[in-house]
Order: C-alpha cells, then sequence, then structure tokens
C-alpha cells in the first residue's frame, strides 16, 4: 500500500511539473521566437539583386529627402508603392544604415504574424493548437528565410494576416466594442497591405472573403464589418501617395493599375513565367520540414464535415495558391501568404490527431525529422563531395564543420528519443513532445542562419565594396560594364550615380517596368544620368577628368579593352569580378 501511495505521489508530482511547465509554454515560445528572428540577422551581407535593391532605395528616400518617389541609384523606380521602403528608411534613421537595420522590418513582420497565428488559434481552437501553429509557422523553412531578407513579402503577409483574422474576429464577436477595433484594424492593415504592394493587398483577402460569405451563406455579415465607412478608411490611407506619385510622374497611376497588375497577371513580358505547377513545388519545399504532414492531414479532412472556422482556413489557403498558379508571373514568395492559414491547419490536426493517439502524433513528427535526416545527409556528403552542392553552398559550407555535425546529431537524438517514446508502454505528455520537438527545431533554424552567413559573400557586393572603398572618393566615379551589383551603392554609400554601361535592350533591368516596358523617355535623375551605353562610355573614356573605377567580369574585360583601346590597371579580383583603373 505504501509503495502505490508513493507511486501515486510520484507521479502527482511530476504532473505538477509538466503543468507548471505548461503554463510557460508560451512565454518560452515566444522569446525563442525572438531569439531565432533577431540573432544575427544583420550577419549576411545583403543578398543580390532583391536585398541590395531594396535597402538602397530605402537609403536613397534619406539621402535625396523625396518620401514619394522610390529611386534606385539616383533613377526614379515606381514599379513598386513606397510604404516597404518607408518602412527600412525608418529603421535606418532610428539606427543607422546597416544590414541589421535594413531587415528589421521583415523580422518585425515575422514575430508579428506569428504572434497573430498563436492568437487566432488560441481563440477559435484552443491553447495546444496555438502553441503548435506559431511553432509550425516560425519554424517552416520559406518563412524563416523571408523573416531575414530585405523582400516586400514578410510584411505584405503580416498585414494580410492581420486583416483576415481582423475580419474573421469581427464576423463572429458579439462585442460591439471589440468589432469596431478589429474593423479599424482590418481596413488599416488592407491600406497597409495595398502600400507595400498595391491592388493585391485587396484583392488576396478579398477574394477569401467574398467566398468564405458564399459558401457559407453568412452575407449579413457585411453589416457587421462597417463596409462604407471601412472602405472610405481604406481611401483616405491608400489615396494620398497614389495621387502625389502620379501627380509627380505622368502616366504613372494608368500605368500601375493596369500594367503592373493587369499585364503582370496576363502577360509574358516581365519574365517571370513558370509551369503550372511551379507552386506546388514551392509550398513543398518552403514549408520543409511540415510539407510531408500535408497528405495525412488532407485525408483526414476528407474524412469529416468542415466546420465555419476550417473552412475559412482552406479558402485562405487554396484561393490565393489557384490565383497565382494562373497568373503568368510566379516568383517563390508569392504564395508565402497561404503559410499563417497552412500552420494553424496542421496544428489543429495534430493536436486532434494527439488526443485520438498519441503514438499516431509521435509518428507524424518522426516524418519531419527523418525528412531533416535526408537533408543533414545530403549536407554531410556535400561536405565531402562538394561537386554535388550548388557552387554557392559548396564555397560556404567548408566553414560551416561544427554546424553539420551539430545538425545531424541532434537529428539522431530525436530520431532515438522518438522511437523510445514509441516503444514505451507510457506515451509523452504532449507538453514534453512539443519542448522537445521546439528546441530541436531551434537548431535547424540556427543551422539554415549560418548556411546564409556562410553563402552570402559570393551573393553580394559587400565584398567587392570593401575592396575598393578607399579608392571611392567624392570625386571618383564607380562603372559598372555590362553588368551591375544592386548592393554596390548602399555598401559605397554613394552620393551620385553609378554609371552602368549596358545594351539597350538590357536597359529594362536598371530602368524598371514603368520606363521600359512603359516605352518612356529614359528620366535623368536628380544627380545626373546613371545608364550609358557602350559608344557614351567610349567618350566618357576619352573625356573624363575625374578617376574611374571600373568594375567587369573577367570574360568581359578583353571585350571592354579592345572597345576602348587601352588597357586600364588592374587592381583587385574578387570573386567574378576584376576592379580596373582610371586614375
Amino acid at each position: 500500500m505504501t509503495n502505490i501511495v508513493q507511486t501515486l505521489n510520484r507521479q502527482s508530482d511530476s504532473a505538477t511539473k509538466t503543468d507548471r511547465l505548461e503554463g510557460w509554454l508560451p512565454w518560452i515560445l515566444f522569446a525563442s521566437a525572438i531569439f531565432v528572428l533577431f540573432y544575427q540577422v544583420g550577419a549576411a551581407a545583403l543578398f543580390e539583386p532583391d536585398e541590395g535593391r531594396n535597402s538602397e532605395k530605402a537609403r536613397e528616400i534619406l539621402v535625396l529627402q523625396d518620401w514619394v518617389t522610390p529611386h534606385d541609384n539616383f533613377h526614379p523606380v515606381l514599379d513598386k508603392p513606397i510604404f516597404f521602403y518607408w518602412l527600412i528608411a525608418l529603421s535606418f534613421k532610428l539606427f543607422g544604415i546597416s544590414e541589421w537595420a535594413a531587415r528589421l522590418p521583415s523580422a518585425l513582420a515575422a514575430l508579428g504574424c506569428v504572434a497573430l497565428v498563436y492568437f487566432l488559434a488560441h481563440n477559435y481552437w484552443g491553447r495546444w493548437q496555438a502553441l503548435w501553429s506559431a511553432l509550425i509557422l516560425l519554424t517552416s523553412a520559406e518563412f524563416f528565410i523571408l523573416a531575414r531578407v530585405v523582400i516586400f513579402d514578410m510584411p505584405l503577409t503580416f498585414f494580410l494576416t492581420l486583416a483576415l483574422m481582423a475580419f474573421y474576429d469581427a464576423g463572429h464577436s458579439e462585442n460591439i466594442q471589440r468589432r469596431r477595433w478589429m474593423c479599424l484594424l482590418l481596413y488599416s492593415a488592407l491600406g497597409a497591405a495595398t502600400l507595400i504592394k498595391g491592388l493585391i493587398g485587396i484583392v488576396v483577402p478579398g477574394m477569401v472573403i467574398f467566398f468564405y460569405l458564399l459558401l457559407s451563406k453568412q452575407w449579413s455579415m457585411l453589416r457587421r464589418i462597417y463596409l462604407i465607412p471601412g472602405i472610405l478608411l481604406l481611401l483616405a490611407i491608400v489615396l494620398p501617395w497614389f495621387l502625389e506619385a502620379g501627380a509627380r510622374t505622368d502616366g504613372y497611376l494608368r500605368y500601375y493599375l493596369w500594367a503592373e497588375h493587369f499585364g503582370r497577371f496576363t502577360g509574358g513580358e516581365f519574365d517571370r513565367s513558370q509551369p503550372w505547377f511551379y507552386f506546388i513545388i514551392v509550398a513543398m519545399v518552403g514549408f520543409f520540414p511540415w510539407t510531408l504532414l500535408l497528405p495525412f492531414l488532407a485525408l483526414r479532412y476528407q474524412r469529416k464535415a468542415l466546420d465555419d472556422k476550417n473552412l475559412f482556413l482552406i479558402l485562405w489557403i487554396i484561393l490565393p495558391f489557384l490565383f497565382f498558379s494562373v497568373s503568368k508571373s510566379k516568383l517563390p514568395h508569392y504564395i508565402l501568404p497561404i503559410f499563417p492559414a497552412l500552420a494553424v491547419l496542421i496544428a489543429a490536426s495534430l493536436v486532434s490527431l494527439y488526443g485520438e493517439s498519441a503514438k499516431k502524433a509521435q509518428r507524424m513528427i518522426a516524418l519531419t525529422w527523418a525528412a531533416h535526416g535526408l537533408v543533414a545527409l545530403y549536407f554531410i556528403v556535400g561536405f565531402m563531395r562538394p561537386m554535388i552542392l550548388p557552387r554557392t553552398i559548396a564555397n560556404g559550407i567548408s566553414a560551416m564543420t561544427p554546424q553539420i555535425w551539430l545538425y545531424g546529431a541532434v537529428i539522431m537524438l530525436m530520431l532515438i528519443l522518438l522511437s523510445y517514446w514509441q516503444a514505451a508502454r507510457q506515451p509523452p505528455r504532449q507538453a514534453q513532445l512539443f519542448v522537445v520537438q521546439a528546441a530541436a527545431m531551434i537548431v535547424f533554424l540556427a543551422f539554415v542562419s549560418q548556411l546564409m552567413i556562410a553563402t552570402a559573400p559570393l551573393r553580394s557586393a559587400k565584398a567587392l565594396a570593401e575592396k575598393t572603398a578607399a579608392l571611392v572618393l567624392a570625386e571618383t566615379q564607380v562603372v559598372f560594364y555590362d553588368t551591375y551589383l544592386s548592393g554596390m551603392a548602399f555598401y559605397l554609400r554613394a552620393e551620385k550615380p553609378l554609371w552602368v554601361v549596358t545594351y539597350s535592350k538590357k536597359k529594362r533591368t536598371f530602368l524598371g517596368n514603368f520606363y521600359a516596358l512603359g516605352k518612356r523617355e529614359e528620366l535623368i535623375g536628380p544627380r545626373g544620368k546613371a545608364l550609358l551605353d557602350f559608344d557614351e562610355f567610349r567618350q566618357q573614356w576619352e573625356t573624363a577628368k575625374q578617376p574611374l573605377v571600373i568594375f567587369v567580369k573577367e570574360k568581359n574585360r578583353a571585350r571592354l579593352e579592345a572597345e576602348i583601346g587601352a588597357a586600364p590597371q588592374r587592381i583587385a579580383t574578387v570573386n567574378d569580378y576584376v576592379v580596373l583603373w582610371k586614375p
């Protein structure tokens, strides 16, 4: 009898400790999210071309003090609205110009997405669904990578998530005050999303909301979300910048509203065409390692009737996915806005499965670590046989020996532990399973971040800029011959345009779509000419009185020398680039 009492007491103490742990889990999770999103976020050099281009546009807002027209290399570029650049410029203003400050808006937006997913799942599913949702979203590969780069899509995803969450909450809340606040968030988020990436900020949530109301037959919800005042608020947020930008640049509004949206969706002139199944592959890779759970969870939903909240999530996933799949313009980050809904759907199914059978849930989790095992094996073999790795990764992986072996060891320990739990009579409590999974996934994220840092030098202008910074004085003219690195102006802290020497047909790359596709006359920027053809450069070479620093790829150096009839002094070589000098 005494032994039985002692056993019961030990079990009670263990349960008390586990309950105490469960109480701390949300705080531990969010502390971990802050750590993994912000730790060494500025350590990697800016990746070409997107990070360099976006960071430079924000820097030139401060240099030119122009908060209306975005400039790249001191040339007006009106392909995207300006709000994202405002966020980066504000970060520069507060914290100084750096990679860390440039990436801060994306990291904050990612943290906001994790918080929104937690609260959405907590309010409509439950505490465990909220914890797993936040963990799944945070640790999906594409979400984590885009949280650490200077790109539109993470802030866009935050505002779209906020808008859809606010709509659903406003439509189902009986508290008038809460509903008003949610509607304020809804229309403000739609306005911010539109100022980040145009009409897509309204179209994506709009189609989800429309088909949800249609299929659920809840058209009366339109009265609950203050539609007319909300539209007026949305217009008040969006119109000032668009009207001012249109007033400063004739024809911009017509071009932007038509060509940048309908043209991009229906035409192939933006050079981003991909096959119809492109986003299936992107989702499988981008949502790694949770992708392997999707087929099993889809079967579960097939067998049960959809309730209201699951219908909303499924529409949130399927409609944007189909929309972007039909579009003629496809890039991997376009489907990022479906990831929050995917995370909640997988989390809800996983918690439901755990309630039915802890061992089945463990087997599902084990699938993610089997996938990790294959990835770790690939990198370990690639470390010994670099030829199987992409060139950029192969050159950076040699400095990551400890991280590779740590990653592989953690995966092995995870699989051993899950196997032990599978064989044990008493399955682990959900808190134990969650903590172990979260800890191991943080090791995975650390590996990914170190891989980004290691591979960045081959995809960045930073090393080239550092090699030549001492030569670039106020009077020096920097020249790119038949090539360009968007981040060079950022790293050199340029105060005037870098000359880009190129063919007429390649000017679109530097002019932006408004001038190239719109067939408009090339504007001379506020600080002079940026684009030269080969004849113009030959004339400048002969007459220039200022020193020239010329960046050219090794394969093009002989052609450059033949065209100018001289062999400039070679002062440095970095990766594929040669740096030439004319005093």
